[in-house]
């Protein structure tokens, strides 16, 4: 039990420092020293920075899928994705606009490097682009949506527009560029309220 403990403290320590610093500016000595334990106990839960990267960025892909599912569990589907565009801008402004997408950060991180990370990075945001494609799906079923316009493009362009809105928010400390994105998401996203539950 005690060694779950340190392994959780380890993982969540790794991702806080992962988020705040980015992946290779983070030293196996800070997290070590972050999560309180030794560099033998640091690696006897984890074998390499890598392994134990990629199970902090499993843990915040669990985390951000029930955000996700948090957000959209509101109906109709105009004000579900209010409430999504508005939960993100929430998360980011309460940590001043520091830190930013730890996935977008990553991606940037590792996009000329092959290998496992770089691949999970990947895979998350399509995971990201189905999961917004499928509640569009369910808004064009729905009449909330027009049979005209194809949901998993506009779920790449809704990430798309909030990663570089989110990186520009995190280059200036300020939350501006962020809210102008999602007003203009929230006027050019063609959802309509009401439709068939």
């Amino acid at each position: 039990m005690r060694g779950e403990e340190t392994r959780r403290r380890i993982v969540e320590e790794a991702l806080r420092l992962f988020q705040e610093k980015g992946l290779f500016e983070t030293s196996m000595a800070e997290i070590e020293k972050a999560a309180g334990v030794s560099k033998g106990g640091l690696y006897f839960h984890f074998e390499s920075k890598e392994a134990l990267a990629l199970e902090a960025l499993r843990l915040a892909r669990e985390t951000f899928k029930s955000f996700l599912d948090r957000a959209f569990s509101e109906a109709p589907p105009r004000k579900a994705l209010r409430r999504f565009l508005e939960m993100i801008y929430e998360k980011l402004a309460q940590e001043g606009f520091r830190t930013g997408c730890l996935f977008g950060n990553t991606a940037i991180e590792v996009a000329n490097r092959e290998s496992p990370i770089r691949d999970f990075i990947e895979e998350t945001f399509e995971d990201w682009k189905e999961d917004l494609a499928t509640v569009l799906f369910q808004a064009r079923n729905r009449g909330c949506l027009s049979n005209k316009e194809d949901p998993e493009a506009l779920a790449l362009f809704i990430i798309a527009a909030l990663e570089g809105a989110i990186l520009l928010s995190r280059l200036k400390k300020d939350g501006e560029p962020l809210r102008t994105a999602i007003r203009v998401l929230e006027t050019l996203i063609p959802l309509k309220d009401g439709g068939a539950p």
